[in-house]
């Protein structure tokens, strides 16, 4: 039984009744999928309150093979969940991100920002801005807390429970900060890509949204606000662009790029030339 996949191009296929394989059909993607195995299995070692991950059983050359975990996903879990569920969401985000800042040293990345703009500016749509990004960084502090990190934490990469939480789908990221899974659930509750690419139309599904993005930059403001964030933020939209299929995410993805915070200034800087 073959199960829908993220944009990365790997494929779900339930193999037994309560076993899941998560295989790549690129022979380029199997160092990648095995760095997704290992995060995986290193975050079911740490004990966060109400998250788990699935367990895995099984890692081969272009699959590993993990529990399979039932649940409600994003849209049927907000479309029918109480004030008290969304706060638990919201404390559950709390609890995770407090652990992980629990202890840290600050790191320069400014050396891997500028190496994955070199990587994404041959293909990209979008060369001036990433020339701009790289003067920026070049000019500006780029600290930033190295912590364990999701990779990809979105709500798609989340299956809900009324008491728990399942992270599913890590990704091995260029920088290694819970500053970058903040900046994927910005994608997701502020820029609210996954909303508009799959089309759905929810006022209680963007307000809540809107909720929980309120109550993360509140707590977390001193990270949100800075200009390093505001360079991932940039550089996370931009990194979606080499994975999109139609022209409506291309659409979206352009709306989304022209409202970062970083093209707005660059704009304003450089007379609306970017």
């Amino acid at each position: 039984m073959n199960l829908s996949a993220g944009l990365s191009g790997c494929h779900l296929e339930l193999i037994e009744d309560r076993i899941i394989r998560k295989y790549s059909t690129s022979n380029d993607y199997n160092k990648r999928l095995l760095s997704q195995a290992q995060k995986q299995i290193l975050f079911s070692q740490r004990i966060f309150k109400n998250i788990d991950t699935p367990k895995i059983y099984d890692i081969g050359d272009n699959y590993f093979d993990m529990e399979y975990i039932s649940g409600h996903n994003f849209l049927d879990f907000f479309l029918t969940s109480s004030i008290n569920d969304v706060e638990f969401i919201i404390d559950t985000l709390f609890y995770y991100f407090d652990s992980l800042l629990s202890n840290y040293q600050n790191i320069n990345i400014q050396s891997n920002i500028l190496n994955k703009v070199g990587d994404l500016r041959e293909k990209s749509a979008y060369k001036n801005y990433l020339q701009n990004i790289e003067k920026f960084v070049k000019s500006n502090n780029t600290f930033v807390p190295k912590t364990l990190c999701h990779g990809d934490l979105t709500f798609t990469n989340i299956i809900f429970h009324k008491n728990r939480l399942f992270f599913i789908d890590f990704l091995d990221s260029y920088i290694d900060s819970f500053i970058c899974d903040l900046v994927k659930l910005k994608q997701d509750l502020y820029y609210l890509w996954s909303i508009k690419v799959q089309k759905i139309q929810s006022n209680r599904l963007e307000q809540i949204y809107k909720h929980i993005w309120k109550k993360l930059s509140q707590r977390y403001s001193e990270f949100i606000n800075s200009d390093v964030f505001d360079v991932l933020d940039a550089m996370n939209m931009i990194r979606i662009e080499p994975y999109l299929t139609s022209s409506h995410q291309r659409t979206i993805l352009e709306i989304i790029i022209k409202s970062t915070k970083l093209y707005e200034n660059f704009s304003s800087s450089y007379g609306g030339t970017i």
